[in-house]
């Protein structure tokens, strides 16, 4: 767990690797275009991701050590390693803009990719690209736990966003908010919407 600098609140990790954030941050506003055709996949994603700490000790005017936007700003060059990183920047306020753009397929050896970590069970992603055993396909997002989420929207930080899939093959299961041939979208208004996808890439 991850404590806030306000005693009585706690965080667990929903976003971040020990080799690049230093901290809890969560995606506040989330964008994503995936293209899914068999087992290839096309990833575009970019959006807003808040160290919630940092914002609850604003909300409180708690003092913010002098040298914390310095620490934050460090974590670009950090990011920039990561593959299909195309901009991780520091805004200000516990904030950071990313986009990412990757391409790949999903093997048997490497049957997931995950997003921001890549690395599909790192268990620090919001968003996970993953072939399963019987050869179906689920692209989903993970639930926020129950204390996380009373936790964010105590803070009041949104959770704004679109993702938007379209595949080739048959849909077995999904939750879209709209559909449109082989176009799924989703509209992210709170932490407990959550997208699911499941596909056989080799029906039609």
């Amino acid at each position: 767990m991850i404590a806030l600098g306000r005693a009585g609140i706690r965080l667990p990790i929903i976003l971040g690797t020990a080799a690049l954030l230093s901290g809890c941050l969560a995606p506040e506003e989330f964008n994503a275009t995936i293209d899914l055709s068999g087992y290839s996949y096309s990833v575009e994603l970019d959006g807003r991701l808040a160290d919630p700490r940092y914002v609850k000790a604003l909300q409180d005017r708690q003092e913010i050590p002098p040298d914390a936007d310095e620490k934050m700003k460090g974590q670009e060059a950090l990011a920039a390693t990561m593959p299909g990183m195309e901009r991780f920047v520091y805004v200000g306020g516990g904030r950071f803009d990313l986009a990412m753009s990757l391409e790949g397929e999903l093997t048997e050896s490497n049957p997931a990719i995950g997003f921001p970590a890549t690395k599909s069970r790192s268990g620090n992603n919001f968003l996970t690209v993953e072939r399963q055993e019987d050869g179906s396909v689920v692209i989903s997002t993970p639930v926020v736990p129950k204390q996380a989420l009373a936790d964010l929207n105590s803070i009041g930080l949104p959770a704004t966003g679109t993702v938007t899939v379209t595949v080739k093959g048959t849909v077995l299961e999904q939750n879209a908010d709209e559909e449109a041939g082989q176009t799924y979208s989703w509209h992210r208004k709170s932490w407990e919407d959550r997208v699911y996808l499941k596909l056989d890439p080799g029906g039609s």
